[in-house]
């Protein structure tokens, strides 16, 4: 008599995280290509070479799978809040001004490589759709509030230029996704070039 095969749990989950990345990487190039509104579920599930039902079991909706994959390109390999991430959260143990803006510049130019190119396609998208627009609002408080972490960390080493709140809005607006792909895309400066010049600035601008 034969007996059935137990259910394997872990090999469904493996085959449900493949199935996500296959969605997440073929969304991520057609809203490049396309923008938003000229992407379909449709076509995304063809691209990933999966089931339309397959794209809905796992993220519900177009904004939900845009939302993962800001998500993603944010935070990087750590799932983490970016603020509670390893290297943010050690910036407070260095005690060099400069040395933490250089790691900090450092930490954040592979963030923007990844999340800049979705940034274009949702504040293009956000023009006509009020969800996606608050979307947008919310990714940038977010980064207003990440930025926090580390004008704390150079206000405890000395003191700065500007009060704390005006630092971290200086900082918000020098780290937008908006400048780094003007100086990137459009420029064609190296990420090194863009780290070297961002912390740089920021010393120019925060520190006495």
């Amino acid at each position: 008599m034969n007996q059935r095969r137990p259910y394997n749990s872990k090999r469904r989950r493996e085959q449900a995280a493949a199935t996500r990345s296959l969605v997440l990487d073929a969304a991520r190039g057609l809203f490049e290509q396309r923008g938003y509104a000229g992407t379909s579920m449709a076509a995304i599930a063809e691209q990933a070479g999966v089931s339309v039902e397959s794209v809905y079991g796992h993220f519900g909706s177009k904004r939900v799978l845009l939302g993962e994959l800001f998500r993603g390109a944010v935070r990087g390999q750590d799932a983490a809040p970016v603020s509670e991430q390893r290297v943010p959260k050690s910036l407070a143990a260095v005690a060099d001004q400069r040395e933490q803006l250089r790691i900090f510049a450092a930490d954040i130019s592979p963030r923007l490589e990844r999340a800049a190119p979705l940034v274009a396609v949702l504040a293009c998208a956000a023009r006509s759709d009020p969800e996606l627009a608050r979307l947008l609002t919310t990714l940038h408080a977010d980064r207003l509030r990440n930025l926090a972490v580390l004008v704390a960390a150079l206000a405890h080493n000395g003191p700065l230029s500007l009060e704390e709140d005006e630092a971290g809005e200086s900082a918000w607006a020098l780290t937008s996704p908006e400048l780094y792909q003007l100086l990137v895309r459009e420029r064609g400066w190296t990420r090194e070039r863009y780290e070297g010049w961002l912390a740089d600035s920021l010393a120019k601008l925060l520190l006495p």
